[in-house]
């Protein structure tokens, strides 16, 4: 029997503004009236309730291809176009090949279009009109989120590891003491000579949950490794400055707005709004552990902690990394990565160097160094440059929030104006002044705490300590050198943080 019919229904967020007319319910109605007006064979219904037209992988859409394939209908309908899906390159996909070879008949009901009778231009157009609609919304949700991310208003579907959203704002966050001691841990082991790997293993072993089970997050495949820490994890949790206030969100983003892959953005592209968060750790503690982390970027991968200086050496004409591999498993040689990747186009020379020669060329000068050199002056100034840093930010902040209290002088002598004119009540008088005064008063406090721990910043010698009693291993030249140079003709340039002319 001919018109065997399966119905199509789909409603997702970016058709919510349809409101009643998009309903599941008036789809079908819609449908079904067709169905009878025309006399066709109704065989069974597919629907798709809450999931994007961008994507063709869902599960009512994917089991009604099943039944195409298995001859139970040879006709589909829907109430529009935009109804099967809006991906334009998809959508011409089914009405153009899948749904012609399989002898199917598709029919759009409010756009007058049924492929027994319409050219496929008309279907193109239709299809291409959709895919627009989408990517014009998808602009406007970006738009409107990386304004309320200015402002320093959270937007995401869950919390950073540590906090949890406000039950009274969800764009605000507070702290979430379970998850938070986790992160002070894993700051506190990175700043003593815990590799970013042994971390994430002893947090695994610790059977600490992943942050995606903490949260109850459902998303992506679980592979075998799902529920261990990763480095990547460890990472983002030690270089994100949420922790320190400072609310960073686009650390991530989709491809674009057909796809659901995420790939980490530039540093440089972050937004971040300042004291817009409750802080998990000490803006010192932050510091120093990502000028570690800078500094050693590349050492605390898996299998990469075998070499003192890898991540530290590069080459002097071209300024790329000298990377360093066994040659016949005996001898480990340095060599510009420019050269390896691009030697057939000349690009730089191999600068190739012995590794044990180049090593043992810098201990020596650096034992030499800190033989001649005051080493408590030299460990005061990498402490200091930290501390400077952090003094900095902590009197930036200070002033934003003295230039606040200025406003608020000024709202209130306004508005005790205001109500020497009679143009407010003396309730409302009363309950802004309340409101002004409490918010001054806030930032007095601030601006006490914040003078207080500049004051105090000198006399804590914790982080002091650590690195004085440090040897010369990656930890302490991280905090030490910036970089090492190799010229081509073998010169070595070592390029310190902080003056050492003691």
């Amino acid at each position: 029997m001919k018109n065997k019919v399966g119905i199509y229904l789909r409603l997702s967020r970016e058709d919510e503004k349809d409101k009643e007319s998009g309903s599941i319910k008036n789809q079908r109605a819609i449908l079904m009236d067709y169905i009878k007006e025309h006399h066709l064979n109704f065989i069974a219904e597919y629907v798709d309730d809450g999931i994007s037209g961008t994507t063709f992988q869902r599960p009512g859409f994917k089991r009604l291809i099943e039944d195409v394939k298995k001859k139970k209908i040879d006709t589909v309908l829907t109430k529009d176009t935009s109804r099967l899906g809006r991906d334009h390159i998809e959508f011409g996909y089914y009405v153009e090949k899948f749904f012609p070879e399989n002898n199917v008949r598709y029919i759009a009901v409010n756009d007058n279009i049924d492929t027994n009778n319409t050219e496929n231009d008309m279907l193109l157009f239709k299809s291409a009109y959709n895919d627009m609609y989408v990517k014009d919304i998808s602009k406007k949700i970006r738009t409107s989120l990386y304004i309320k991310k200015k402002q320093g208003e959270f937007v995401g579907a869950y919390a950073p590891y540590g906090y949890q959203k406000d039950i009274y704002d969800k764009h605000k966050l507070v702290i979430e003491e379970t998850s938070a001691n986790i992160v002070r841990r894993i700051f506190n082991l990175f700043v003593n000579h815990h590799s970013i790997t042994t971390i994430a293993d002893t947090l695994t072993k610790d059977n600490i949950p992943i942050p995606s089970i903490q949260k109850g997050m459902n998303r992506g495949i679980k592979s075998s490794l799902f529920g261990i820490w990763t480095s990547r994890t460890i990472t983002d949790i030690l270089t994100n400055p949420t922790y320190i206030g400072n609310l960073t969100q686009g650390r991530s983003k989709k491809i674009n707005y057909k796809s659901k892959k995420r790939i980490h953005t530039k540093r440089e592209d972050w937004i971040t709004k300042e004291n817009s968060c409750p802080k998990i750790i000490d803006e010192e503690l932050f510091f120093l552990a990502n000028t570690m982390y800078q500094a050693n970027l590349h050492e605390y991968k898996k299998n990469s902690n075998d070499l003192l200086l890898k991540g530290f050496v590069y080459c002097a004409e071209c300024g790329h990394k000298i990377s360093f591999r066994k040659i016949s498993n005996k001898y480990i040689y340095g060599e510009c990565n420019y050269y390896l990747k691009y030697k057939k186009y000349n690009a730089c020379t191999t600068h190739s160097i012995k590794y044990e020669t180049l090593e043992k060329l810098i201990l020596n000068e650096i034992r030499n160094l800190l033989k001649k050199v005051n080493q408590e002056k030299i460990i005061q100034s990498i402490y200091q440059s930290v501390l400077n840093e952090v003094k900095e930010k902590n009197n930036k902040r200070i002033t934003f929030l003295r230039k606040g209290q200025e406003v608020n002088q000024i709202k209130l002598d306004s508005l005790y104006e205001d109500k020497l004119a009679k143009l407010i009540n003396q309730e409302n008088y009363f309950r802004m002044k309340e409101k002004i005064e409490t918010e001054t008063k806030k930032m007095k406090q601030e601006i006490n705490h914040l003078e207080e721990k500049n004051r105090t910043l000198e006399t804590n010698n914790k982080e002091k300590q650590l690195l004085k009693n440090n040897p010369i291993d990656k930890i302490f030249l991280s905090t030490l050198i910036e970089k090492i140079t190799l010229t081509r003709d073998k010169k070595i340039n070592i390029y310190y943080r902080v003056n050492c002319n003691f």
